[in-house]
């Protein structure tokens, strides 16, 4: 397989978001490019140059209506923990079927079919009180850790070889413990269940669920009322108006660029072009 520039990483995850963002816009379902990529959108009019992947948001009852969309189309391969065996995200992600990632992680329990992708975030209501928030993500994180260690070796991920089987040998008898309670499938359904509690629409704030950061992670839910475009590699994408307060909030001067020594994915990832493709 020949493995692709960085460059055209970009260019695939955008055309991606093309679709989606053509798909939104048809059944008036509302998105915002987020994270990384929205610094990008500021910064940059486009991708930060050393990023590979795309980031959108948008509240539980669009994501669900994109989810049920995506799952019927065939343009793109849809990953999804509604739908996808042995899933190992909390969200979902649509990939070009012509591309394959190929993981530096031991035991990463990615999709085989997994390549060049946009990732989608589902925004869920959180309680009002920061107390309240703190336990209600406690719970929702060990019902989604729970989850990734009991999916195949998933618990022994590691860069390294060596850690690898040391965390095999270390942590096995957790994993035998918490599979007699229930597989990976069984703790995905209890983080599901819960992350819904709090409908966006009822909630003062909000925000992704595996991110509930009382310093930059919960979100007034009113920031999610008003969209409108912005320009990303010569495209128009959605994003909330009030992004510069989540940016703020999230980076700080997000303005700035980083030290160079800093410019670099984040991901552990190398992509390539199928052969078959």
């Amino acid at each position: 397989m020949r493995e692709l520039t960085i460059k055209e990483v970009q260019e695939i995850s955008v055309n991606i978001l093309a679709y989606i963002d053509d798909v939104c816009r048809k059944n008036d379902i509302q998105y915002t490019i987020y994270y990384g990529s929205l610094i990008g959108a500021e910064r940059h009019k486009g991708y930060i140059p050393w990023d590979d992947d795309l980031d959108i948001v948008m509240t539980r009852s669009n994501y669900e209506r994109l989810t049920t969309l995506l799952i019927d189309q065939n343009e793109y391969l849809f990953l999804s923990p509604s739908i996808t065996k042995d899933y190992r995200y909390t969200y979902s992600k649509l990939v070009d079927k012509t591309t394959k990632a190929v993981s530096s992680q031991y035991y990463n329990s990615e999709d085989e079919n997994m390549g060049v992708f946009v990732d989608i975030f589902p925004i869920d209501g959180f309680p009002d009180t920061a107390e309240e928030r703190r336990e209600f993500g406690d719970k929702c994180e060990l019902y989604r850790s729970n989850m990734m260690f009991t999916l195949n070796n998933s618990y022994a991920i590691s860069h390294s070889f060596l850690k690898a089987m040391g965390k095999r040998i270390l942590y096995y008898p957790r994993y035998r413990k918490l599979l007699k309670k229930g597989n990976a499938n069984y703790w995905r359904q209890k983080y599901e269940q819960l992350t819904k509690k709090y409908p966006v629409e009822e909630s003062k704030y909000c925000g992704y669920m595996e991110f509930i950061n009382e310093h930059w992670g919960v979100f007034p839910t009113s920031w999610f009322d008003e969209y409108e475009d912005i320009e990303f590699e010569g495209y128009q994408f959605m994003a909330i108006k009030e992004r510069t307060k989540f940016l703020e909030l999230r980076y700080g001067d997000y303005m700035q660029l980083p030290p160079e020594t800093e410019r670099v994915t984040h991901h552990p990832y190398q992509f390539y072009q199928r052969e078959d493709s």
